[in-house]
């Protein structure tokens, strides 16, 4: 009996023991491939959100005091990398950009990525200014596709009007492939700023008025030197084209040419359209898609400034007698002056057979 009796405490506990055993494998097991199914999601995850062919890329921007000559004014100016406008950025949707920004002049700057999706630690950085003889490192991912911008963001009205910009151009895999492309960048320039003859610096709002110089890249506009975009018959042209000015510019095509605005600020658009002409407002870029027919074609720029507003300049007052209802009454009405439109060959397309 004794014997019977030992034998079922051992039984049992070796069987309370191979069954607690077994059940921490099998969590074990589970544990373990649910590690295993987690890391194998997350290796998926990165492959399909990531593209295949993105890639680091490093850019040095060193920013240096200079001068530029536009038709005989020089204008003191910041410069990247000492050209103006500063380089170009081209990289591909996905990568890894890592913008470093060198002081190596005797003011603050600061960068801003224009239209360029960045992370809210690279939104914090933008809004600090570099300090002369120091260095910075700006990184995020090249989101989303499309034209875009980058400039000074330390005093920026001002720090725009020294020439302190560039392009920065996010090309996607799965876009629309052209045969030529060309990018343009617009500003505006004050030659009594520039030489000393107002109260107000360059940029100010007070100058906006005086803007008398218009630039498309490190080229005046005055009709004289147009830009010359050469392509062949029955290329496909993409046009990039931003105003970091302060004032509008309007383009006009030349009748016959069938341009097509496809993008604005670097988004596609749902229902592109034909245009005979074009406004951009500063902070504005559109993408224009051209099909080259052979000829020259000559694109047309002016100041498309907004009629002014009642009281403003440029607005006279009319005084009218009478009423209908029979009293007389000083009525007074606005008159608007409109100032002739001046046009100047900006840029010719010139296709040849």
């Amino acid at each position: 009996m004794v014997r019977g009796l030992l034998f079922n405490g051992l039984s049992g506990f070796f069987i309370e023991k191979m069954t607690t055993l077994l059940w921490r494998r099998q969590r074990s097991l589970l544990r373990g491939g649910l590690i295993r199914l987690c890391l194998l999601l997350a290796v998926l995850f990165v492959c399909i959100a990531r593209p295949t062919n993105a890639e680091m890329r490093e850019f040095t921007l060193s920013v240096t005091e200079g001068e530029i000559d536009l038709k005989g004014v020089r204008v003191p100016v910041w410069m990247y990398n000492g050209v103006f406008p500063g380089p170009e950025i081209r990289v591909k949707q996905g990568d890894t950009v890592r913008v470093k920004l060198k002081n190596l002049s005797g003011a603050k700057h600061g960068m801003f990525f224009h239209g360029v999706k960045v992370d809210s630690r690279t939104a914090l950085q933008e809004q600090e200014p570099v300090d002369p003889d120091f260095e910075y490192v700006y990184e995020f991912k090249a989101e989303p596709v499309g034209t875009h911008l980058y400039h000074c963001s330390y005093n920026m009205a001002e720090h725009l009007s020294k020439g302190m910009f560039g392009a920065f151009i996010v090309e996607g895999k799965d876009e629309k492939k052209y045969d030529k492309e060309f990018v343009y960048i617009i500003s505006d320039w004050s030659s009594r700023a520039a030489s000393g003859k107002t109260s107000h610096e360059s940029g100010h709002p007070a100058s906006m008025k005086d803007n008398d110089i218009t630039t498309i890249n490190n080229k005046v506009i005055a009709g004289d030197e147009p830009l010359l975009m050469e392509v062949r018959n029955g290329e496909t042209v993409r046009v990039r084209i931003a105003n970091l000015g302060l004032l509008p510019h309007k383009l006009r095509f030349p009748q016959g040419l069938v341009a097509t605005v496809t993008h604005e600020d670097g988004y596609l658009i749902s229902n592109p359209r034909i245009h005979d002409a074009l406004t951009i407002y500063p902070g504005k870029s559109h993408d224009l898609a051209i099909v080259a027919v052979k000829g020259k074609w000559p694109l047309y720029h002016s100041i498309d400034m907004p009629r002014p507003a009642f009281g403003a300049e440029g607005a006279t007052n009319v005084s009218h007698d009478g009423h209908k209802d029979g009293h007389k009454r000083d009525t007074k009405t606005k008159e608007i002056k409109t100032k002739q439109v001046v046009e100047d060959v900006a840029i010719v397309l010139e296709v040849k057979g």
